[in-house]
C-alpha cells in the first residue's frame, strides 16, 4: 500500500538542511518524543563485556621510556590490538596528575592516540583511548558507575571496563573513559563546530591545581576584564571554528556576572544553555564530585560554545573522584551557592525562577539516579563483570578485600546521600503532578499540522498545594532556546471544561517541515511556587511534532514504480551481487532531469542520497538504483538498504519537497513490490519486472490481494479485525514508525486489545492489506 508522506505522523525534517540526529539523540518508537542520553553504551564502550587491549612496544625498556616521558608528555610508538583489529604506529604516554602519584609503581593511567603518527587512524570512530587507573578508588568502578548514572541527564563521557596487556604482560583492570574532544561533541550536538575550552589554568603558579586556591574567582566563568587575553591564563582553547572565540567566553562571563539577578531567568538564556547548566550543577552536587566546577571552581570542567544556538554550556569532566563518601551528609543541595566566586551557583540560584527549576531537576535526579533498585542492579552487574579480572590483576593498588568492602561503601553512600538530599526543606516542597501532554490540530489528537496551522496542547495537572500557573514551553528546531506561553483551565483555550484540571495552550503555526519541541511546566500555589516538568527530563527529553512538508509543485512525472527488498537470487547487480533495488519510471511524455533529486528511507535525513548529476529519464523509461550501501560499485548505488520487514521510501525534488512515496510491510523473498497497472496503480507483491513494464507478469505471479476491515475505528479498549488472506498470514499492528506492537495469529475474525496502547494512529496489516487504525481512550 502506498502512503503519502503527508499522511504520516512522523515526518522529522529539520527546518533547514536535513541531517541525521547525533548518536546520543533518538526519537521514541511512537514518534512523539526526542530523548537525549538514555541509550546504553555499545561498541567500544559496551558495558556488558570487559574488552582486552594489547599494547606491544618495539623496545624492551618501554616502561623506562614511558615514565621518563611523563613530564614532557612525549608519546612512544606501539602496536595496538583491540577487538581482533591491529593498529600500528599508535602513540602512547602516561597521563594523570594525582592519579599518577597514587596509582602505585606500575598502575598508571594511559593515553593512546591512534592517529599520532598515522593521520585518520581510529577504532570504531575513536582516535583517542584514555585508560584510567582508578586511583583512590578501591571499588575500581566508581567512575564508570558515576558516568553511567548521570548520562541520562547531562552530556558526559562514555565508560566501560578493559583489561590491559603490555608486551603480553597482564596490567590488570582499567576504566576505559571516552576522551572529551570533537568525536564526543559529534555524539551530543548537531555538529562539532563552535568552540571547546578546558578550565584548568594552563601554567601552574601556586597551590593545588596551579592556582592560589579552589574557588579563587578566576576560571568559574568569572568576569575578569574586557581584555580577552587575561582569560587565556585560566582556560585552554582545545578547538574552535571561529575567528574570535574568546569574545564568546568573555560575553558569557560578563552577562552572567552583570545581568541583574531578577532578570537572569529570561535574559541569560540568550548566552547560556540554562537548563542544561542546571542539570549539570545538580548532577555534580548530588554525586559529590570534587573534581568539578562545584568544588574547585577553576578546573576539571569544560566549556562548550554551541555554534547552532550561540550559547555556552559547562561540561562534566574527570569523574574518578565522584561519590566522595565523606561528603554524603556535608554537601547540601545548594553547595557553594553562597560563594560569589562560583557565579553559576551563586547568581543563577539566587533567581527565584531558576532556583525552582534547579530544585525540580534535583528531585528528578534523586528519584531516578538514586533509585536503589536500579543502582544496586547496576553495581551488582559491574561487580560480577570485573570480579575475576580484579582477582587476577597483578598491578592493582588495592587488595581484593578492599575491592569488596568498597563495593558496599558505594551502596551505603547512595542510601545515605538520597536520604540527606530528600531531607532538605526546599526539596520537600510539594510540586504539581503532570500526567499528559498530547497535541491537537483542529480538535484531532496527534494529527500532523499543515503549514501555518495552530497546534493546541492539553495537559492534566493536579497539586495538593493548589496550582499557581501552568506554562507551555516550545521551540522550533532541534536545538535552541525555548519560548513560553500560559496555559489555561477556563474552558476558553481548547482545554475542555473550566476548572476540570485540564489546561490548554497553543503553539503558533510554523512553516512546512518545521520540527517543534515542547514540554510543560506547572507551579504549585505554595509560597515557593515549586515547579515540576513533563516530561521530567525536559529540556533534553521533550515532546515533538513536525509541520507537514510541502508536496512538490513541479509537476514531475517520475514515480517510484517497483522495488525489491528481499532479493536473494532474482536479479544481480553489476558486481554480481543480489542486493535491494529501486525502480523509477517516467510516466510522462517529456524527459525529466533528476539531477540533485533525493531518495531516502529516513525522514530525519531527507537528503540521504543525491541522484547523480546528469540523470535524465526519457518518457516511458526506467532508472534502477541499487540500495546496497556500496557506492564503490557505481554512481547508482545508494547509501542505504531496504528493509524486508517493512519501511518507507521517499522521492524528493531539489527543494526536498515530496514527489512520491511508498511504504510496505513484510516482503516475500525474490518477489518485487510493484505498481499495477504500470506507473499508476496500487502496489502489490508480484514477480519482478526489472526495468520493464510491471504488467508483464502472468496473473499467477500476482499475489491475491488480502482484505481487511476494522471496527470500531477509532478504538478505545478493543478492536475487531476481519480479514481474508489465502496465505493466512499473521495480523500485525505497527506504530507509524514501523515498530511492531502486536502480532496476532491469522483468523477471519479476531479481537485485539488496544487498551494499553498510546493514543494515536497505527497500521494494521494482513498480508498485502493495510488499514489505518486510530486509538483514542
Amino acid at each position: 500500500m502506498k502512503l503519502r508522506l503527508l499522511l504520516l505522523l512522523l515526518t522529522f525534517a529539520f527546518q533547514t538542511k536535513a541531517q541525521t540526529l547525533p548518536d546520543e539523540m533518538r526519537i521514541t518508537p511512537d514518534g512523539r518524543m526526542l530523548m537525549i542520553g538514555d541509550q546504553a553504551n555499545t561498541g567500544f564502550y559496551n558495558q556488558l563485556i570487559v574488552n582486552r587491549i594489547d599494547l606491544t612496544f618495539p623496545s624492551a625498556n618501554y616502561w623506562t621510556q614511558l615514565t621518563s616521558n611523563y613530564v614532557t608528555k612525549t608519546y612512544i610508538p606501539a602496536t595496538l590490538l583491540v577487538d581482533g583489529l591491529s593498529y600500528d604506529s599508535v602513540g602512547v604516554r602516561l597521563r594523570g596528575n594525582t592519579s599518577y602519584q597514587q596509582g602505585g609503581t606500575f598502575k598508571k593511567s594511559f593515553k593512546i592516540e591512534l592517529d599520532h603518527w598515522k593521520s585518520g587512524q581510529d577504532h570504531q570512530g575513536y582516535s583517542t583511548i584514555k585508560l584510567n587507573n582508578m586511583a583512590q578508588d578501591p571499588s575500581m568502578m566508581r567512575e564508570v558507575f558515576f558516568e553511567t548514572q548521570i548520562k541520562r541527564h547531562i552530556p558526559c563521557a562514555k565508560t566501560s571496563f578493559v583489561k590491559l596487556y603490555l608486551n603480553n604482560s597482564n596490567w590488570g583492570l582499567y576504566n576505559n573513559v571516552q576522551q572529551l574532544n570533537k568525536d564526543f561533541l559529534e555524539e551530543w550536538y548537531m555538529s562539532n563546530d563552535g568552540t571547546w575550552w578546558r578550565a584548568d589554568k594552563p601554567v601552574a603558579t601556586g597551590g593545588p591545581g596551579g592556582g592560589a586556591s579552589w574557588g579563587d574567582g578566576t576560571a568559574a566563568l568569572n568576569y575578569i576584564s574586557t581584555d580577552t587575553t587575561l582569560y587565556k591564563t585560566y582556560y585552554t582553547l582545545k578547538n574552535t571554528t571561529k575567528l574570535q572565540p574568546w569574545d564568546d567566553l568573555l560575553t558569557i562571563c560578563n552577562k552572567l556576572n552583570t545581568i541583574p539577578i531578577a532578570q537572569l531567568a529570561d535574559s541569560i538564556e540568550n548566552y547560556l544553555d540554562l537548563d542544561r547548566t542546571l542539570w549539570y550543577l545538580a548532577s555534580e552536587i548530588a554525586w559529590t564530585d570534587d573534581d568539578s566546577y562545584v568544588f574547585k571552581g577553576k578546573m576539571d570542567y569544560y566549556v562548550h560554545y554551541e555554534l547552532e544556538s550561540g550559547r555556552i554550556t559547562p561540561h562534566e569532566f574527570d569523574g574518578n573522584s565522584s561519590i566522595a563518601t565523606s561528603r554524603a551528609t556535608t554537601w547540601g543541595v545548594f553547595y557553594n551557592a553562597n560563594n560569589a566566586n562560583y557565579p553559576l551557583l551563586n547568581r543563577l540560584l539566587a533567581n527565584t525562577d531558576i532556583r525552582q527549576r534547579y530544585l525540580a531537576h534535583m528531585r528528578t535526579i534523586i528519584a531516578e539516579e538514586f533509585d536503589t533498585a536500579q543502582t544496586n542492579a547496576t553495581l551488582n552487574s559491574f561487580r560480577a563483570l570485573v570480579d575475576t579480572v580484579v582477582v587476577n590483576d597483578p598491578k592493582k593498588a588495592f587488595t581484593y578485600v578492599q575491592f569488596n568492602t568498597e563495593f558496599n561503601v558505594l551502596k551505603t553512600f547512595i542510601n545515605t546521600r538520597k536520604n540527606y538530599l530528600n531531607a532538605n526543606a526546599e526539596i520537600q516542597q510539594i510540586a504539581p503532578l503532570i500526567t499528559d501532554a498530547p497535541y491537537y490540530v483542529s480538535g484531532v489528537q496527534y494529527q500532523q499540522p499543515a503549514a501555518g496551522q495552530v497546534v493546541t496542547i492539553r495537559t492534566t495537572v493536579t497539586s495538593t498545594a493548589g496550582i499557581n500557573n501552568v506554562k507551555l514551553f516550545f521551540s522550533p528546531g532541534i536545538v535552541g532556546r525555548f519560548f513560553k506561553t500560559d496555559m489555561f483551565d477556563d474552558g476558553a483555550h481548547d482545554d475542555l471544561a473550566a476548572g476540570d484540571g485540564i489546561f490548554g495552550g497553543s503553539i503558533p503555526g510554523y512553516a512546512a517541515g518545521t520540527f517543534l519541541r515542547y514540554y510543560i511546566q506547572a507551579a504549585s500555589a505554595n509560597t515557593a511556587k515549586s515547579v515540576s516538568y513533563f516530561p521530567a527530563g525536559a529540556e533534553h527529553n521533550v515532546f515533538i511534532y513536525t509541520v507537514a512538508p510541502n508536496s512538490s509543485s513541479g509537476g514531475t512525472t517520475v514515480v517510484i514504480n517497483e522495488l525489491m527488498a528481499q532479493n536473494l537470487s532474482a536479479v544481480a547487480d553489476n558486481a554480481g551481487e543480489f542486493d535491494d533495488w529501486i525502480e523509477l519510471y517516467n510516466t510522462g511524455t517529456a524527459p525529466v532531469d533528476l539531477s540533485g533529486f533525493y531518495l531516502t528511507d529516513n525522514t530525519l535525513n531527507l537528503d540521504k542520497w543525491d541522484i547523480p548529476a546528469g540523470t535524465i529519464i526519457q518518457p516511458g523509461d526506467y532508472l534502477i538504483v541499487w540500495a546496497d550501501e556500496d557506492s564503490s560499485q557505481g554512481p547508482y548505488h545508494a547509501n542505504f538498504k531496504l528493509s524486508g520487514t517493512g519501511e518507507a521510501l521517499y522521492l524528493l525534488d531539489t527543494a526536498q519537497s515530496l514527489i512520491d512515496s511508498v511504504s510496505w510491510g513484510q516482503q516475500t523473498v525474490d518477489l518485487a513490490y510493484a505498481r499495477r497497472p504500470n506507473g499508476t496503480g496500487a502496489f502489490s507483491i508480484q514477480g519482478q519486472t526489472f526495468a520493464t513494464n510491471n504488467d508483464n507478469v502472468s496473473i499467477a505471479e500476482i499475489e491475491i490481494p488480502a482484505t481487511l476491515s476494522l471496527y470500531p475505528n477509532p478504538a478505545t479498549a478493543t478492536v475487531t479485525i476481519q480479514s481474508k488472506d489465502v496465505r493466512e498470514r499473521p495480523i500485525l499492528i505497527r506504530n507509524m514508525v514501523g515498530q511492531l506492537i502486536q502480532e496476532l495469529p491469522y483468523a477471519d475474525f479476531t479481537t485485539a486489545d488496544v487498551s494499553t496502547m498510546s493514543d494515536g494512529m497505527y497500521l494494521v496489516q494482513c498480508g498485502n492489506a493495510v488499514k489505518k487504525m486510530v486509538v483514542k481512550h
